[in-house]
């Protein structure tokens, strides 16, 4: 079967943890560049360094901020040449909790790193892609997409805003030869909870990031003149809690 993904150079944002850097290390293991993103230099180094062989480049970066993604897509270029895959991974709860509990702060940074990053993040990528008359964008969004729980409101309302965003620019980016696709994951073993001060546990059988990066690379993993517009996994141990069919 070929390989889609050799040779080709992907920026993943939020690569130093979870989903960005389990699909930072496949994207490697199947031969292409990679470029991963970080706010937090010490973290950075440690998952360069983790990640280890292969045509890898750290660079630190907010992907709320512009100026920080200007600098990323003409530091990859510098590097690379070019840049073939745009995946925005990077994320956070900022706050799960009911509305009335939340702060102007924590409302506008979970809307900010959820949703606004992304669509900066297009915006410059797209200016180096365009040129080339090709190139692949894959936003990360959530289940929480498509069904509601309470304390979600905020993160849910960003992670449904990529959706319909990403359907958009598909059809803008098809204009000239560039594609977008949305991976919808569920729940993983990652630190996301953690970093939204939530109680972690996890049931027995949940899957781990690396279990739902795959997803991600397949998404990926097709030939230039296709596309997969959305794509779902689930952990089945989830789906016996809520059933989403």
């Amino acid at each position: 079967m070929k390989n889609y993904v050799k040779g080709k150079v992907a920026i993943v944002t939020g690569g130093t943890s979870g989903f960005g850097f389990e699909t930072a290390r496949e994207l490697l293991a199947m031969g292409a560049a990679v470029v991963i993103t970080g706010r937090d230099e010490d973290r950075l180094a440690k998952a360069a360094r983790e990640l280890g062989a292969g045509s890898l480049l750290a660079v630190r970066a907010d992907a709320t901020e512009t100026a920080h993604w200007q600098h990323l897509v003409e530091t990859t270029v510098a590097r690379f040449g070019r840049i073939d895959v745009l995946i925005n991974n990077a994320g956070a709860g900022v706050k799960i909790a009911p509305l009335e509990e939340q702060s102007d702060e924590q409302i506008e940074a979970s809307l900010a790193i959820n949703l606004t990053a992304a669509i900066k993040g297009c915006r410059e990528v797209i200016r180096a892609m365009k040129p080339q008359g090709r190139g692949h964008i894959i936003n990360i969004s959530s289940v929480c997409a498509d069904h509601a729980w309470p304390g979600w409101t905020v993160y849910s309302a960003a992670k449904a805003g990529i959706v319909l965003f990403t359907r958009c620019l598909h059809l803008e980016m098809a204009a000239w030869g560039g594609k977008a696709t949305t991976v919808i994951p569920a729940a993983a073993t990652t630190g996301f909870k953690a970093a939204a001060n939530m109680p972690v546990t996890w049931p027995d059988g949940y899957p781990s990031a690396a279990d739902l990066a795959r997803t991600i690379v397949q998404a990926i993993d097709v030939p230039d003149h296709c596309v997969i517009e959305e794509l779902t996994i689930w952990g089945t141990a989830q789906t016996k809690e809520l059933n989403p069919y």
